[in-house]
C-alpha cells in the first residue's frame, strides 16, 4: 500500500519521461510521501520528510553551484530522491550532480523527454491519499476480525487465519522452543514447515516487530512482555511490510489476551499436537505429516510408537496425557475421553518397554484403558496406527489392567466391527430377547446374571464370588436364567452364543449412548 520511488518512475505520467537511474539504483524501493516542485539550490527547511523532488535544474547552472553541497542539503531536509528534467535551462544533468549523488548513494533520475510535473504531483499525491485510506481500512478490518476472534475462544487456529487473510501471505505460531504451534495462508504445510526448526533458529527472538534471518521473516513477539512465550513469523518477504507488521501485532495481541483469559487445562503447545493428531484420525497425507510432525519437535527415529489412553473419569484427559506424555514425544487430546501420544524409539523391542514403562508410570485410578499400535516405520503410517489404538480403547472394558492391543482385543474386536450390522442385531435380539422383555426391575437383574456368570468364564466358584452369593443361590439364580431362555447353560455350544450375544449387547449400548442392562 506505501508508494515508493520506483512505483512513481513506473507510473504511465512518468514513463513518458523515459527515466533513467543515474544512481543508487538498488536504493529506489523508498516509500515516497509527498512529491516537490523546487529550483532552490539549498531546500533547508522547505520540504517534508520522505519527499521525491522534481527539478529542471535551474539552480545547478547557477554560477558557483556546489552539487555535494545541493545533495547534502536535500538528504538532511528529507528528501528521498531527486527527478530531473533537462531542457531549456539544462541540458544534461552535470557530472558533478552525478558523482556527488553516487557518493552519498542518493538515488538521482534524469528525464529523457518532457512530462508535466503538474501532473505527476497530482497522481503521486492522489495514490498517497488512497493508500492512507487503505491503511485505515485495513486497521479497521484488522480491529473488527481480532475483537470477533477475541470475545470468543482465542482460538489461535483462527487469529493466524485472519491474520494470513489480511495481509495475504502464510502466517505461523512458534513457540521459545521453536516447534511450529499453528500456521494459516497456505495450500501445503510441507514447503511452508520444511525444516522448521532449523530455519527458525537462525532468526534470534526479539521483543519488538522486526525482520531478521537469511529468509528476511517478519517476527513479532507473543505474550507480556515479562512473559514472552512464542512468536508470530511470516516466513516470506512482505511488499507491504507496515501493514503487515500492524496486523502481526493485532494477530499477537488478541493471541496475548486469549492465553491470558484462557480457561482450558491444555496449553497452545498441547493444543497445537492434539490438532496434528486429530488430523491424523481422519488421514493425511505424508509430506505434510512429517514437515508438521518435525515442526512440532518429534525427533527423527526409525521407528514410532502409538499410544491412546482412555481416562477413568470425565475431566481428567489433561492429567493423563501429563502422566504419558515424554520429553520426546507428542500429545494431545483427540476428543473428550481420548488421549493419544507417539513416541520416536529404535526398535521393536524398545517400542514395546517404552510403552510398558510409560504405561506403569501412570498413577492408578487415572487411566480405564490403554491401546496401542505399531510400532511403525514411516510417519505416513501413523494414521492406520493411531485410528488401531483408537479402536482397541474403544473396545477394551473400563478398568482393563495394562496395555492392549488389537491382537489382544479376540473375538471383542471382531463384535465390535459389526455392532452397526443388522445380522449381529438379529442374532443378539433372538438370544436375549426372553430377558430383556421382562418386567423391571427383573430384566436388568436377569441379565446382569447372566453377564455375570459368562464373565467369570462358566466358573460358579467366581460367579457366585461376583454377585456375593452362596453357591446354592448362585445354582438357583442360574436355574431362572434357564428357564427363562429355555436353554440348557452346560451346553458348550449355547454358552458360545449367549456369551457373543452378551457382548454383542454390550458393544451395541456403548455405540448408541445407552447403558447396557
Amino acid at each position: 500500500m506505501h508508494l515508493t520511488l520506483r512505483d512513481v518512475l513506473e507510473l504511465p505520467v512518468m514513463a513518458a519521461g523515459s527515466p533513467v537511474v543515474r544512481s543508487a539504483a538498488d536504493a529506489i524501493d523508498v516509500p515516497v510521501r509527498s512529491v516537490h516542485v523546487s529550483e532552490l539550490s539549498d531546500v533547508a527547511g522547505t520540504l517534508t520528510s520522505d519527499v521525491l523532488v522534481l527539478s529542471i535544474g535551474r539552480a545547478f547552472t547557477e554560477p558557483g553551484f556546489d552539487a555535494v553541497a545541493y545533495v547534502r542539503s536535500l538528504r538532511d531536509a528529507g528528501a528521498i530522491g531527486l527527478v530531473v528534467e533537462p531542457g531549456q535551462h539544462l541540458k544534461a544533468v552535470p557530472d558533478a550532480l552525478v558523482q556527488a549523488a553516487r557518493a552519498a548513494r542518493f538515488p538521482l533520475v534524469e528525464l529523457r523527454s518532457t512530462v508535466r510535473f503538474i501532473e505527476v504531483t497530482e497522481i503521486v499525491h492522489a495514490r498517497i491519499v488512497n493508500a492512507h485510506y487503505e491503511r485505515l481500512r485495513l486497521a479497521e478490518r484488522a480491529h473488527e476480525a481480532f475483537s470477533t476472534v477475541g470475545s470468543a475462544s482465542q482460538a489461535p487456529d483462527a487469529v493466524l487465519a485472519h491474520a494470513a487473510d489480511l495481509i495475504g501471505l502464510p502466517v505461523v505460531l512458534e513457540d521459545r522452543t521453536h516447534r511450529a504451534l499453528a500456521f494459516a495462508g497456505v495450500g501445503s504445510a510441507e514447503a511452508l514447515l520444511r525444516d522448521w526448526p532449523a530455519r527458525s533458529r537462525r532468526v534470534p527472538f526479539s521483543a519488538a516487530t522486526e525482520v531478521g534471518g537469511p529468509e528476511s521473516w517478519m517476527c513479532t513477539p507473543v505474550g507480556p512482555p515479562r512473559e514472552r512465550w512464542g512468536r508470530l513469523v511470516v516466513p516470506a518477504r512482505s511488499a507491504e511490510q507496515p501493514a503487515a507488521w500492524m496486523v502481526l501485532e493485532r494477530a499477537a495481541e488478541a493471541l496475548t489476551v486469549g492465553k491470558l483469559l484462557e480457561r482450558s487445562p491444555l496449553s497452545v503447545e498441547i493444543e497445537a499436537q492434539g490438532d496434528l493428531l486429530r488430523d491424523l484420525l481422519h488421514g493425511a497425507d505424508e509430506g505434510s505429516v512429517r514437515a508438521r510432525a518435525r515442526a512440532l519437535g518429534l525427533a527423527s527415529a526409525a521407528y514410532y510408537a502409538v499410544l491412546v489412553c482412555r481416562p477413568a473419569r470425565a475431566g481428567q484427559e489433561r492429567a493423563l496425557l501429563d502422566a504419558v506424555l515424554t520429553s520426546d514425544g507428542i500429545g494431545g487430546v483427540l476428543a473428550e475421553g481420548r488421549v493419544a501420544a507417539v513416541f520416536p524409539c529404535s526398535s521393536v523391542a524398545a517400542e514395546k518397554a517404552l510403552l510398558e514403562r510409560v504405561v506403569a508410570g501412570v498413577p492408578t485410578g487415572l487411566a480405564a484403558a490403554f491401546g496401542a499400535a505399531g510400532p511403525v516405520r514411516r510417519l505416513g503410517e501413523l494414521p492406520a496406527a493411531l485410528q488401531e489404538a483408537v479402536h482397541v480403547v474403544d473396545v477394551e472394558s473400563p478398568g482393563t489392567p495394562g496395555l492392549r492391543r488389537a491382537g489382544d482385543l479376540g473375538v471383542r474386536g471382531l463384535l465390535w466391527w459389526l455392532r452397526e450390522h443388522p445380522r449381529l442385531h438379529e442374532f443378539t435380539e433372538a438370544q436375549l430377547r426372553p430377558l430383556l422383555t421382562l418386567p423391571e426391575p427383573r430384566a436388568s437383574r436377569a441379565f446382569a446374571t447372566l453377564r455375570a456368570f459368562v464373565e467369570s468364564g462358566y466358573s460358579m466358584t467366581e460367579f457366585a464370588k461376583a454377585l456375593n452369593l452362596s453357591r446354592p443361590a448362585a445354582y438357583s439364580r442360574l436355574a431362572t436364567i434357564e428357564r427363562a431362555l429355555g436353554v440348557d447353560l452346560s451346553n458348550p455350544d449355547t454358552r458360545l452364543s449367549l456369551h457373543l450375544a452378551v457382548l454383542a449387547h454390550g458393544h451395541r449400548d456403548s455405540a448408541s449412548g445407552t447403558p447396557a442392562q
